[in-house]
């Protein structure tokens, strides 16, 4: 059986701006202003470990050596982002 994971969607564009994290769709390879999401840390670091392929125990490991919080509550965090970040098309689910 193959594992699933996980990699950024090339329709999105990172950019940190001060202190803030955020994430701008592209359509047709114009960024659509309307429609700008904030990343929080955690999303944040989440989101530049996705920059290859990489599964969900990999994120989970990287968020405990990272953060100093309860390790349910990191996957709960980490599973909820890659579902929300999916949903939009940001994440892309690979097979390897």
């Amino acid at each position: 059986m193959n594992d699933v994971k996980f990699q950024r969607s090339p329709d999105f564009i990172y950019r940190k701006i001060v202190d803030e994290s955020i994430l701008v769709p592209l359509h047709k390879d114009v960024a659509d202003m309307d429609s700008i999401y904030t990343l929080n840390p955690v999303g944040a670091f989440i989101w530049e470990k996705l920059e290859n392929p990489v599964g969900k125990a990999e994120l989970h490991n990287a968020l405990q050596n990272a953060y100093d919080a309860e390790p349910e509550i990191l996957y709960a965090d980490l599973v909820r982002f890659l579902e929300e970040m999916t949903a939009i098309g940001a994440i892309i689910e690979v097979e390897q």
